[in-house]
């Protein structure tokens, strides 16, 4: 997943569409610099994109992917979908070429009580066809120490999307590929 350039709170949320171009453009050429091919899906830092940022950022990725979306901040000629989506109840949804998939929230944080990761995890996976799970690296090894119960929370959940029978993981390729 491409997830910005600086990780700016508002990087993204911005109406140049010069300086949007840049943004993805470096972000882009820094991942190919790190040996990343290139991302299937886009993700806004903060889940905070412009109305012009979605235009710009549908044009180079076939899958975002995002917290919520606001029709203030969708394209225009994204809202009979958007509205479809809303009176559908949609948490996933499609306009022009671009798949646009919301996600429950960072479940897999260590903002939350531990006890209450993985049941949370659980009744989202369980309650969707199609569940985006959020969790960042760096809240497993803040402030250069691993958090051990964290992680064991993660290898939890991890173990049981992967002994689950009737829940297939996949990647955001796989949906910008059509196999999901």
């Amino acid at each position: 997943v491409h997830h910005g350039c600086h990780h700016e709170y508002f990087e993204f949320d911005d109406p140049d569409p010069n300086n949007l171009a840049s943004r993805l453009d470096r972000g882009a050429r820094r991942l190919r610099e790190a040996g990343f091919t290139t991302p299937a899906a886009f993700v806004a830092p903060y889940d905070k994109l412009s109305r012009e940022a979605y235009a710009a950022v549908a044009a180079r990725f076939p899958v975002i992917s995002t917290g919520w979306f606001e029709a203030r901040r969708l394209p225009l000629g994204w809202w009979p979908a958007y509205a479809e989506k809303k009176i559908t109840r949609r948490s996933h949804w499609r306009a022009g070429g671009t798949v646009l998939l919301s996600h429950p929230g960072c479940l897999l944080s260590y903002h939350r009580p531990r006890g209450e990761i993985f049941p949370a995890v659980r009744r989202a996976v369980e309650g969707s066809a199609l569940t985006v799970l959020v969790t960042h690296w760096w809240e497993y090894f803040r402030d250069g120490e691993a958090d051990t119960s964290f992680i064991n929370v993660l290898h939890e959940v991890a173990d049981w999307l992967a002994n689950k029978r009737d829940v297939r993981v996949v990647s955001f390729r796989d949906i910008a590929s059509g196999a999901v």
